[in-house]
This record gives C-alpha cells, sequence and structure tokens, in this order.
C-alpha cells in the first residue's frame, strides 16, 4: 500500500470516528433541547425493540467483519508456513544426495530464504514484490533441474523435489497476494450506514431522559469507532499484524547432514 492509499485510510478512520461522536450530539441536540424537540417527543411511543434489532443487525454485522480481518490474517500464515514446509522437505531430499547434487540445491535453498527474509519481508506491508526473491526461486529451479540433478537421481526423487520447488513458488504467490489486499470502502459506508439508523433508534426510545439517552449514545457511539477501526485494519495482514518470517528464516541457519559430513 503506498502512502497515499495509507494517509487516505488513515483520515477515513479519523474522519469516521468523528462523524460518529458529531451525529450522537447533534441527534442529541435536536430531540431534546432544540426547536425540533416536540416533534421528536411526538415518537414517544416508539417501541424500544426496535433498537434491539437494528442492534442486533449491526452487532452481527460487526462480527462478520471481524471474522474476515482474522480470516485473511489466517490465510496469510497458512501461506507462510506451507512455503517454509516446502523449502525444509526439498532441504531434506537434498541433504541425501551426493555433494554434486546436492550442495546447489542447499545453496540455492539458504539464497532464496535470506532473500525473502532480507529483502521481500520488508517490502509486503506495501503490498510490493521483490525481483531478486523471484531470480532466487529461479536458481533453485535451475539447481533441480541441472544435469548432475537430472541424471544422478531417480524419476521418483526427483518428481518430488520438482513439485516441492512448485510448491514453494505457489505459497509465494499467495502470500504476495494477500500482501496485496485493501479494504473495501464499502464497508465504511455500511458501518456509517447501520450506525446512524442505530443511535437514531436509540434517540427515539429514550425521548424522556436525555441522560439516559446521551449514556446510550456514548456507548454505542464508542462501539460503531470500533467498528470503524476494524473496517480500517482490513487491510493486508502485513501492515495490520506482525506475521515473522521465523519459518522461512530457519533455513538459513538449519544445519545439514551433507555439509557436516563433508
Amino acid at each position: 500500500m503506498t502512502l497515499s492509499h495509507e494517509f487516505i485510510y488513515v483520515s477515513l478512520l479519523v474522519l469516521g470516528i468523528l462523524a460518529t461522536f458529531a451525529t450522537a450530539g447533534v441527534l442529541l441536540w435536536l430531540s431534546s433541547f432544540s426547536r425540533f424537540a416536540p416533534w421528536f417527543r411526538s415518537f414517544s411511543h416508539f417501541s424500544p425493540q426496535i433498537v434491539a434489532v437494528v442492534g442486533i443487525l449491526f452487532a452481527l454485522y460487526t462480527t462478520f467483519f471481524a471474522s474476515d480481518i482474522w480470516s485473511v490474517r489466517d490465510r496469510a500464515q497458512t501461506a507462510i508456513v506451507q512455503e517454509a514446509q516446502a523449502l525444509r522437505g526439498l532441504f531434506r531430499l537434498a541433504e541425501q544426495q551426493t555433494p554434486a547434487i546436492g550442495l546447489p540445491m542447499l545453496t540455492a535453498i539458504r539464497d532464496y530464504a535470506r532473500l525473502t527474509v532480507d529483502v521481500e519481508w520488508p517490502l509486503l506491508a506495501h503490498g510490493q514484490t521483490s525481483q531478486p526473491v523471484l531470480d532466487g526461486w529461479r536458481r533453485l529451479l535451475g539447481a533441480v533441474l541441472a544435469e548432475p540433478a537430472t541424471r544422478g537421481l531417480s524419476t521418483s526423487v526427483h518428481t518430488v523435489m520438482l513439485q516441492e520447488v512448485e510448491r514453494v513458488q505457489a505459497a509465494r504467490h499467495q502470500r504476495l497476494a494477500q500482501s496485496q489486499k485493501h479494504g473495501d470502502p464499502l464497508k465504511w459506508f455500511a458501518v456509517a450506514c447501520l450506525g446512524a439508523l442505530t443511535m437514531l433508534t436509540i434517540v427515539l426510545a429514550h425521548l424522556d431522559h436525555w441522560r439516559t439517552q446521551l449514556m446510550a449514545l456514548l456507548i454505542y457511539a464508542t462501539a460503531i469507532s470500533i467498528s470503524f477501526t476494524a473496517a480500517y485494519l482490513q487491510r493486508s495482514p502485513f501492515q495490520v499484524f506482525v506475521l515473522s518470517p521465523q519459518p522461512i528464516a530457519e533455513l538459513i541457519t538449519l544445519e545439514s547432514l551433507l555439509e557436516i559430513a563433508r
């Protein structure tokens, strides 16, 4: 996400929270202290059950909203683990081969892991990719397709190695896809509409006691502000959460039986 996008989302968050409390204050003034107060009091028989209905709709929307945020985070974490597992599986296969076959693969795996952690990881918060990491994956693929490997490995082992290399690339693509997610402005609009309806029903249900009305409005305005914060957080999981590259970083220093035996 670019700096301009970040500024827009922060501005929306601040504006949404300020507008929420401002709306609560305006509704309180209109219904209790302005010249329109008698007109509002004509709705004094407004059923409080309507507040519960609208409040439940708002709560359900917020719940699904929060669930979606954590789902994005979990998908990103799964992609990281799958990428690390594929690299580790290839690592274990490579260390069981002869030095001519295994050492180039081990070097390529460590090089890919190092580039991912040091170069690409800081870029993920901005939704950007790294060409050196893609080049590192190509070198890894080249090591598996090199002539010593194609001639010296059995067909079944070589096939498994190629599958692991493909899994690495697929998991990386999934990780990059999650890093490029952005929030949906329509969800901000939905929060604003449901929040405004909720506060309006609260005003109509507490026309006779402005202090009770004020307290209820403040409570719901706070809840709406939390929902706006959730909308702000529904962006790239690499911006919102601390997703560690540790599963991949472990490959950099992972001991190899092939290197120990040398």
